[in-house]
C-alpha cells in the first residue's frame, strides 16, 4: 500500500514532542495511510518507528547562531522528503515552508500552538527595540503566509476570538493523548508525605518562581513534603533564577535543562506526585488559554492547585479535580491547602472530553481530505 508522505515541522521542539508525535504523529501512524516525517530539535539521533521518521535540524542552545539555517535546513529535508503535505508548528519557518511549496506544490498547514505576537507583547522575553522588532517580524511573516496556508489547527478555542479573520481552521486542543483511567473518588491526608509538581516549560510568566516560595511557605506546615520542578527552562537567566531558589533545599527536587526534555520523563513525574501546581501569572497571553498541564491533571487523577481562573475553575469544578488559589499570598497558603486536602477529589470520573481522542477524529478527516487532493 503506497503511503501519503507527510512533514510535521518545528525547529526548537522536541523530535518527540506531545502534540506532534504521540498527538499527530501516533493517530496518522495507526492508519497506516501515511509516512509521517516528523523535523525538530534533537541532542542525539532519534531511531525510526513503524511509518514515523525522525529528522533533527537543530541540536543548540535556542540562542544559538546556527538556529539561523534552520530554515535552509528544512528547506533541504523537505526537497528530499517531497511531501503530500506539510504541517508547521512555529512561524520561522513559515518563509522556507512557502518557498518549498511554490516549488513541490504540497498542501499548507499551520498549526497555530501559540499567539506568537500577543506572548512577545506580554511576556517578559523581551524588551526595547528587540521586542518591537520581534513582533513586526512575526507579524509579517504571519500576514504573508496567510493567503498560502490551505488550513490551521488552532491549539486554543480562545484563537477564533484572536484570529476572526481565520475561517479554514479545525480547533485542536492539548488534551491528554493517553487513554482514560479509571479514577476514584478519594480525599488527600494532611498526614501523609505530599509530594508537589512544576512541570513542562519553565518560565517567568508561568509563575515557576511563585510556586516555590508557595511551596516554601507551606513546607513550615508539611515538613514532609517535596517539590518536584521539571521542565525545559528555555532562558539562561531564569534557568539561573530557579536554581538559586532551589539550592540547599533538600525537600525540593530541582530537573531544569536548558534543553527540551524527554515527555516520558515527565510522566512518570506525573506517577510520583500527588498534587500538581499550575501557577501561572494570569496575563491576557495566559489567562484565557487552558493549559495542557491541567488536561494531564484531570485526565491522570492528580489534584491541581492553580492561581485563580474563572475558566479553570469552571473546568475542574466538574469533577471535582482542583482549586483555585492566590499563590502571591503566603500569609495564608497553610490554610489554603488545608481546605484543599479535605476536598473529595473525582466524585465524577473524567471521560473522553479531556482526551485527546475526542478530537482524534476531527483531525483525522481533514488530513485525509486535504491529502486527497490532485
Amino acid at each position: 500500500m503506497h503511503q501519503i508522505p507527510i512533514v510535521i515541522a518545528s525547529v526548537l521542539k522536541p523530535l518527540k514532542d506531545p502534540r506532534a508525535y504521540y498527538r499527530f504523529g501516533i493517530s496518522m501512524r495507526e492508519t497506516n495511510k501515511y509516512l509521517i516525517n516528523i523535523i525538530g530539535f534533537s541532542l542525539k539521533k532519534e531511531s525510526d518507528e513503524k511509518n514515523i521518521k525522525f529528522h533533527a535540524i537543530f541540536s543548540k542552545n535556542r540562542n544559538h547562531f546556527s538556529r539561523l539555517f534552520a530554515g535552509w535546513r528544512f528547506f533541504k529535508r523537505i526537497n528530499k522528503i517531497k511531501p503530500k503535505m506539510v504541517i508547521i508548528t512555529t512561524f520561522e519557518l513559515l518563509p522556507a515552508a512557502l518557498l518549498a511549496k511554490c516549488l513541490l506544490r504540497f498542501t499548507l498547514v499551520y498549526d497555530l500552538q501559540e499567539n506568537h505576537v500577543l506572548n512577545l507583547s506580554q511576556n517578559k522575553t523581551m524588551s526595547g527595540w528587540k521586542k518591537k522588532l520581534a513582533i513586526s517580524f512575526v507579524s509579517f511573516v504571519e500576514s504573508c503566509s496567510k493567503p498560502f496556508i490551505d488550513h490551521y489547527f488552532f491549539a486554543e478555542e480562545v484563537y477564533q476570538i484572536e484570529f476572526p479573520k481565520i475561517k479554514n481552521h479545525t480547533l485542536l486542543p492539548n488534551k491528554y493523548y493517553g487513554p482514560a483511567r479509571d479514577i476514584n473518588s478519594f480525599t488527600l491526608s494532611s498526614g501523609q508525605n505530599l509530594r508537589f509538581l512544576i512541570s513542562g516549560t519553565l518560565t517567568e510568566v508561568y509563575g515557576i518562581l511563585e510556586g516555590i516560595e508557595w511551596f516554601k511557605s507551606i513546607h513550615f506546615y508539611y515538613p514532609q513534603a517535596t517539590l518536584t520542578v521539571i521542565g525545559h527552562v528555555p532562558m539562561p537567566v531564569f534557568y539561573q533564577k530557579l536554581k538559586e531558589a532551589t539550592a540547599d533545599q533538600s525537600s525540593i527536587r530541582f530537573q531544569g535543562s536548558e534543553n527540551p526534555i524527554l515527555y516520558t520523563a515527565v510522566l512518570m513525574a506525573y506517577a510520583e506526585s500527588d498534587i500538581v501546581l499550575l501557577p501561572y501569572h494570569q496575563k491576557p497571553s495566559i489567562s484565557s488559554k487552558i493549559p495542557s498541564k491541567m488536561y494531564e491533571s484531570i485526565a491522570l487523577g492528580k489534584p491541581c492547585l492553580f492561581q485563580i481562573n474563572s475558566k479553570w475553575e469552571k473546568i475542574c469544578s466538574v469533577y471535582p479535580s482542583g482549586q483555585g488559589i492566590d499563590f502571591t499570598d503566603l500569609t495564608h497558603s497553610g490554610q489554603q491547602l488545608e481546605a484543599f486536602l479535605n476536598t473529595p477529589f473525582f466524585v465524577q470520573k473524567p471521560g473522553e472530553e479531556v482526551l485527546w481522542i475526542s478530537d482524534e477524529d476531527s483531525f483525522l478527516e481533514v488530513i485525509e481530505r486535504l491529502t486527497i487532493r490532485p
